[in-house]
């Protein structure tokens, strides 16, 4: 009866309804449900439910009616709960979540654009006339928004080979919210190059590449943002989504909100302001006839206090904004949320039931009926209960589904109860409850309960972040470059000038004193983007001084004892003999797969790393690098587990107790079923358990210990360490670094790093140094919403509450320690009912240690702070962070104090506060943190200073200093030839860079360059210039005609042209000629006479083609090939036909 685990898919998942729903055909009470619903006895109260079974009540009503359901819930948080039961119950196509706006009304914000793009998935499910369930909070029920036909009208189909006009449907999209941009990076963006448009609609996964004809659809392709290619797939038809809830087409409102439309378009809190702007709204439920809608009430008796409350805090603020904005114009609270009198309407209009967990009595109630359902008990992770209960359930003629979260947690529940595998349906999905159905004998377990651990939220892959790419090379004007021979200079964009009797595309760089370089795009690898830590700008260098040349050997010198140092290093590792642990037992196998999320490829590569490592008798140093909350510490259990069933003891080592705590909750929670023994060392245990403790470490009894710089004390001793894991080495002082190097002289040693590594050092670095990196997320935490206002005592004194009364708590971050206090005592007088700590680096290590751990426990609401709180702290009741000042922090370290917030599944808040009079440039840079994405500039920035400061840390400040003086990317330039040249058989002297120069001249005459029609962007023309000139083989240009033929459509001659003019300066570079020159119908090669080919090879090649030929000995030999007697030939013949010339060499060289 086992049913294999198989994909999550919406078909997969509603089968586990179908299997139920037999069973529950037999069931009295959802005969009596079925009944009530198909009569429509509206106000029947359904009790004695818990949260799955309220959502199996509406999959009944749901199936059995074909009607649209609406389930109207407390808040967002319980309606996303509900929505993944319905995932699994009908599917994702049929269930929909409205989330709210998550902001103020009259607080001038727009939501966020994820929150926007949900919102509009769900606004056009609701027009498409297909029934589904949708999961409301009271406030999105209440909340008045465009009209159902203003909505529908703005849903634009596109069908291939039919005609629409490009100009038209760039209008409508722009009206409907897209923003236009050259390269589309995320949903709500077009791009149009000629006859392409790129479009991602929010209805979609992917973004769609359309290509006109005329007005005629002649393609429609799916493309990849992190390549801009096609994927292959093609589409009859799209269907594209407005990006916000209205047009500006739809418009049709007062003069003096026009010019505000005029002038900003979709203005921050346009969505707030629809009742004055559209010409009809109305709610949600509105979008449905009362024939094809039943509403569901969530516990409806606590509903009359949140009406009351919404209202009250609209009306209040209403009033406070009037007052000091006499002549704005702002909509009245009853033009953005419905009042009482609406739900008094609704209830004689429409069918409404209510469910909940008890008994409850209130007047809207017209028939109560008590359900026979009962919630699991608790198995506290006891397989032996689990067993008993199974088996008197089966006994008693239970039919028994046990779900899980993923394929390998499905197996391990079978592995763990072989004797009911035949019995049992082992499913792949959980609900957020287990229930027994107790008269038709259905009893559904879920594998989290079982082992009392929380239920994961899985987020929309649209919104999970991929890796993070750092873009290290793409120039822009204004940008610092390094030259190899002229230092460093400011780009000022491109310029055609004539270079050897050929128009080419030249890099303009400004200097010192007005002085101007150009540098050819074929010259281009001779050029790096000066990229260094933020805040630090570089001195412009003067063409001619010696300034740069002593940069660059002093650079050198150092560069070189680096990697001296490391291969030192390295040699010695190899000779000390290590600990070969044993191969993976099953256990090791189990416990992985019990991982309650899939695995990352990187977490996957660097759990393979560190096992390869452990296994092998050479002591391991590898160093794990990886954002917070990318996974690294569950790839550090599975290395400590690993150590432990091998039969050795293990030592995790933190700076902060807070961090030992947080640690041992985590190792203890995953470890649970395993007969384990896991100790925490740290001063805030008391001294008889640490007493009793060590004496169990000495002999054996204790297998993992977690612990502060205690762990390095004298009475510290092991009986058998086999693996040190040090968290954040770099935050340890000299003294215990020493004692560090006795601990690990032979036992196997990971690092962990929260500040990543660029990954082009990690290339250079990981010949010598044992590196793993995780750069892809393994969970999609909802995004930071971020805004950035001005000191304002009123917002800060609603952010603080609105978190507070969530249950949540606060940071509030103040980075000068002289005027904490007096922060502090103005915060405690605007909020008397909200209790405050403070916390700052030079108060004594014990005090602040206390404060943070309280701050973890919860014993007070808000922590004021200094940047103490930068890296090393996970409270995930902490939701929102205040940021005073935000202005005089860089944007790595915004990104690093912001992270401290968002470690739940609760949306988190955080607040820049900047002074009111601060420039446009500083804002600008700081809005760019407001877009959380792996594309978003904000987070490019800051994702590049924390890996320069990762890499400055990995090899030490001396290292940070040379790097910030000729730039990251020259530096990993030459760190990587110096370990390279070090390493090989015949050392060269590494500092030549004749590979860079590219000095081969070639003479084509005409223009070689892409034309801007074709390629209109700057930076795009530059990387595909870069591009050509990293190709290794012809092959690569033919992948690239096919990209810019998907991406730009059809190539035009004088860009074919280009791609033949780099075709043959890669052919010249692998053949080392020194020019060649196409003149007159001959081809002229020009051979360096350090490297001239053998009299043989000469011969055969003037035997292969046959063509007259003439010598020139003069310098260099010259050959002369006269390709045509009479007739005149093309360009792209006489290139071709050179070519062909050099491709021969080539192959005659081999």
């Amino acid at each position: 009866m086992t049913q294999m685990p198989g994909s999550q898919t919406s078909q997969f998942m509603s089968i586990f309804y179908n299997k139920i729903s037999a069973i529950i055909e037999i069931s009295d009470f959802f005969k009596q449900f079925d009944s009530v619903v198909a009569s429509q006895k509206s106000g029947t109260f359904f009790y004695n439910l818990n949260r799955s079974t309220k959502s199996m009540l509406l999959t009944r009503a749901f199936k059995e009616t074909e009607k649209n359901i609406l389930f109207v819930s407390a808040d967002d948080k319980v309606a996303e709960d509900y929505l993944e039961d319905f995932d699994l119950l009908v599917g994702k196509e049929s269930a929909h979540f409205l989330p709210d706006y998550e902001v103020l009304p009259y607080e001038q914000r727009s939501p966020h654009y994820m929150i926007r793009a949900q919102r509009i998935e769900t606004l056009t499910a609701a027009v498409s006339g297909k029934p589904c369930i949708y999961c409301l909070s009271i406030r999105s029920f209440l909340r008045k928004i465009a009209a159902s036909e203003t909505y529908r009208k703005n849903i634009i189909t596109l069908n291939k080979n039919e005609e629409y006009n490009p100009e038209i449907l760039i209008s409508n999209l722009v009206g409907m919210g897209y923003e236009n941009q050259f390269q589309v990076s995320k949903v709500g963006e077009i791009a149009r190059r000629g006859g392409i448009i790129d479009v991602f609609s929010p209805n979609s996964y992917k973004p769609v590449r359309i290509e006109f004809f005329g007005d005629e659809v002649e393609s429609i392709r799916v493309f990849s943002i992190s390549s801009q290619r096609s994927t292959g797939e093609e589409l009859d038809s799209v269907i594209l989504i407005p990006s916000r809830e209205f047009s500006l087409h739809d418009i049709d409102t007062e003069e003096k909100l026009w010019e505000r439309i005029h002038k900003d378009g979709f203005y921050e809190g346009i969505e707030l302001d629809a009742s004055l702007l559209l010409p009809k709204v109305e709610t949600f439920l509105e979008y449905f006839s009362s024939k094809n809608c039943l509403i569901f009430w969530d516990e409806f008796h606590f509903f009359p206090s949140y009406f009351n409350e919404i209202f009250d805090e609209t009306t209040a603020l209403f009033q406070k904004i009037r007052s000091k904005y006499k002549k704005r114009i702002i909509p009245e609270p009853e033009d953005i949320f419905e009042n009482e009198r609406f739900i008094g309407k609704l209830f004689r209009k429409y069918s409404n039931y209510f469910l909940s967990g008890s008994f409850q009595d209130f007047k809207e109630i017209t028939e109560k009926i008590e359900t026979p359902i009962t919630s699991q008990s608790n198995m506290h992770g006891s397989l032996e209960t689990l067993e008993i209960e199974l088996s008197n359930k089966l006994d008693d003629g239970y039919r028994i589904f046990i779900q899980s979260d993923n394929t390998s947690q499905s197996k391990r529940m079978m592995d763990l109860l072989p004797q009911f595998e035949e019995r049992i349906d082992f499913c792949i999905g959980v609900l957020q409850n287990g229930f027994n159905l107790m008269d038709a004998k259905l009893a559904v377990f879920t594998d989290h309960e079982i082992f009392s651990r929380y239920k994961r939220k899985r987020r929309l892959t649209r919104f999970s972040k991929d890796e993070a790419l750092v873009d290290y090379e793409s120039l822009k004007p204004g940008d610092y470059v390094v030259h190899i021979d002229h230092g460093i200079g400011i780009y000022a964009g491109l310029k055609k000038l004539p270079v050897d009797g050929n128009q080419i595309e030249c890099l303009i760089l400004k200097y010192s004193g007005n002085d101007a370089i150009y540098v050819p795009t074929f010259q281009l690898s001779l050029v790096s983007k000066f990229v260094s830590e933020e805040g630090i700008a570089p001195i412009i260098h003067k063409l001619g001084s010696k300034k740069w040349e002593n940069t660059k050997s002093r650079a050198k010198k150092q560069i070189e004892l680096v990697a001296e140092d490391l291969i030192k290093l390295y040699a010695e590792r190899k000779l000390r003999k290590g600990i070969p642990f044993e191969p993976d037992a099953s256990w090791q196998i189990e416990m992985e797969n019990s991982f309650i999320y899939e695995d990352t490829p990187d977490q996957i590569t660097a759990t393979k790393e560190i096992k390869a490592d452990m296994e092998s008798d050479t002591p391991m140093e590898r160093l794990l690098c990886g954002d917070v909350g990318f996974g690294k510490t569950e790839v550090a259990l599975r290395a400590a587990f690993k150590a432990v069933l091998s039969g050795w003891q293990v030592a995790i080592l933190v700076p902060t107790t807070l961090l030992a705590e947080q640690h041992y909750l985590v190792f203890k929670e995953r470890l649970a079923q395993y007969p384990l023994r896991i100790s925490m060392f740290s001063r805030f245990r008391s001294k008889a358990n640490l007493k009793k403790d060590i004496v169990k470490l000495s002999t054996g009894e204790i297998d993992i210990a977690i612990g502060t710089h205690r762990l390095f004390s004298k009475d510290i001793k092991y009986k058998k360490l086999g693996l040190l894991i040090i968290d954040e080495e770099h935050r340890f002082g000299v003294r215990h670094k020493d004692k560090l190097r006795q601990m690990k002289s032979n036992v196997d040693t990971l690092y962990m790093s929260a500040t990543p590594i660029p990954r082009t050092m990690y290339m250079a670095l990981s010949r010598l140094k044992e590196l793993s990196l995780i750069r892809t997320s393994p969970k999609a935490r909802l995004p930071i919403r971020t805004v950035i206002v001005p000191y304002d005592k009123e917002i800060i004194k609603d952010a603080i509450n609105r978190e507070v009364d969530r249950g949540g708590q606060v940071f509030f971050v103040h980075n000068r320690v002289q005027t904490i206090e007096s922060i502090a005592t103005e915060l405690r007088k605007l909020l008397p009912l909200v209790t405050f700590e403070i916390g700052h680096g030079q108060l004594p290590e014990k005090q602040l240690e206390a404060v943070t751990l309280d701050f973890a426990h919860h014993k007070f609401d808000v922590l004021i702070a200094t940047t103490i709180i930068e890296s090393g702290l996970d409270i995930p009741n902490a939701n929102t962070i205040i940021v005073n000042r935000a202005d005089t922090f860089g944007l790595a370290q915004l990104y690093q104090i912001r992270g401290r917030v968002g470690r739940s599944n609760r949306r988190a808040y955080a607040y820049l506060i900047i002074p009111p009079k601060l420039h446009d440039e500083a804002r600008k840079r700081l809005e760019t943190l407001t877009e959380y994405e792996s594309l978003g500039s904000g987070y490019q920035i800051a994702m590049k200073d924390m890996e320069l400061r990762g890499a400055g840390t990995l090899l030490g400040t001396k290292q940070s200093g040379i790097i910030n003086s000729v730039g990251f990317n020259y530096y990993n330039r030459l760190l990587e030839r110096a370990i390279k040249n070090i390493q090989a058989e015949k050392p060269k002297e590494f500092w030549l860079e004749e590979e860079h120069r590219n000095f081969h001249r070639i003479k084509i005459g005409g223009a070689l360059y892409f034309p801007k029609e074709y390629i209109s962007n700057e930076k795009e023309r530059l990387e595909i210039y870069r591009k050509m000139l990293n190709f290794k083989n012809l092959k690569e240009f033919d992948i690239l005609e096919n990209e810019l033929i998907d991406r730009f459509g059809k190539i035009p001659e004088l860009a074919k042209k280009v791609l033949l003019y780099y075709k043959l300066r890669l052919l010249v570079k692998i053949s080392k000629l020194e020019s060649v020159d196409l003149k007159q119908k001959h081809i002229v090669l020009e051979f360096n006479n350090k490297r001239l080919p053998s009299r043989e090879s000469i011969t055969k090649l003037i035997e292969h083609f046959n063509y007259p030929v003439a010598f020139d000995t003069t310098r260099n030999l010259k050959i002369s090939f006269k390709i045509s007697k009479n007739r005149e030939i093309s360009k792209e013949t006489f290139i071709k036909k050179c070519l062909d010339i050099l491709d021969y060499i080539i192959e005659n060289q081999r």
